[in-house]
């Protein structure tokens, strides 16, 4: 059994369901995208220009509902017992249903799901930080006034350059108030120092990426004390350049240090993966420590849902071995 940390909802969309869509909603100007293999981006910049074009295809609670139940089927196929999504709150970037449609949108999905495959999800709702403080204000507050027994954390996405992260501190610390759970992108694109700051600074529970503590052996020993999980995209760094292949990528260097190692997709639509060729990837990189029944036991310790849940999923692993 499969556990995907790190996977953005408006990322699983795949080219057929944006076809739909965009006919369904009459949202033209997209042929370019959508005639393009993983959706044509070239570089982290075109990514994100093209993760929010596709994005636009989703503009009611329906799509919503379409969109999660799609990929958890396709996730439970592929081998997944619990995932959590990500999925930002409206912003000036992308508007939409209001959150709390959103959210019971993916609660339907995610029941039907469950009752059809035994798949498991919960959600965390995420800022993103290059939209800046007041934006992140603004989705904590509306992620904590959002009721969902599934609504389990608060996360910071996006480009990880602008802002200084004390201007993201009074955001998560509403959301820690209200018992959400914390993570946020760091030690993506940025430097290994960088990791600890978020940590220390927004009181991470766990870390989105993290790879970039494989170039400082002080921040892996900090992080291997710590027991701060890393949720590690492996295809995701290789296609937007992190790391040059798999050969070069620390996956293994990090599980050697002792750091606890999770796996996520991402953004599978944009990056052509699936969790068990993450899975794959990373028992590629390091047969002996990255098995998958111990990535997945690390995941299942790591996740943010209730331990009812966990104990459920450490079941079925335990059943599998």
């Amino acid at each position: 059994m499969y556990v995907d940390l790190h996977v953005h909802l408006r990322g699983t969309i795949s080219r057929a369901t944006a076809q739909k869509l965009a006919r369904r909603n009459g949202i033209g100007a997209l042929d370019d995208l959508l005639a393009a293999p993983d959706y044509g981006w070239t570089n982290f910049k075109s990514f994100l220009h093209a993760y929010d074009r596709v994005a636009s295809v989703v503009t009611t609670a329906a799509d919503i509902e379409e969109v999660a139940y799609d990929y958890l089927r396709t996730a439970a196929a592929d081998g997944t017992g619990y995932l959590e999504f990500m999925l930002s709150t409206p912003h000036e970037n992308r508007s939409g249903p209001a959150y709390a449609d959103q959210i019971a949108a993916i609660d339907a999905a995610a029941d039907r799901a469950l009752e059809e495959t035994g798949i498991e999800c919960r959600i965390i709702a995420t800022a993103v930080r290059h939209l800046g403080q007041t934006a992140a204000l603004e989705a904590a507050r509306i992620a904590i006034a959002t009721r969902s027994s599934r609504l389990v954390g608060f996360g910071l996405t996006g480009d990880e350059k602008p802002y200084e992260l004390a201007l993201f501190q009074e955001a998560f610390a509403i959301a820690r108030a209200e018992g959400l759970k914390t993570t946020a992108h760091a030690g993506e694109h940025l430097g290994a120092d960088t990791i600890i700051e978020a940590i220390e600074v927004l009181g991470l529970d766990r870390v989105g990426h993290g790879v970039s503590a494989a170039s400082s052996p002080n921040v892996m020993r900090q992080l291997a004390a710590m027991g701060t999980p890393l949720e590690v995209c492996i295809s995701s760094n290789l296609q937007l350049g992190v790391f040059a292949d798999l050969a070069s990528h620390p996956v293994g260097l990090l599980a050697g240090a002792g750091c606890v190692i999770t796996l996520g997709t991402d953004d599978p639509a944009f990056f052509g993966t699936s969790l068990s060729h993450e899975y794959a990837l990373a028992r590629k990189s390091s047969p002996d420590l990255l098995t998958p029944s111990r990535i997945s036991m690390s995941a299942v310790e790591a996740a943010f849902c209730d331990e009812k849940t966990k104990s459920g999923l450490r079941a079925r692993l335990g059943m599998m071995r």
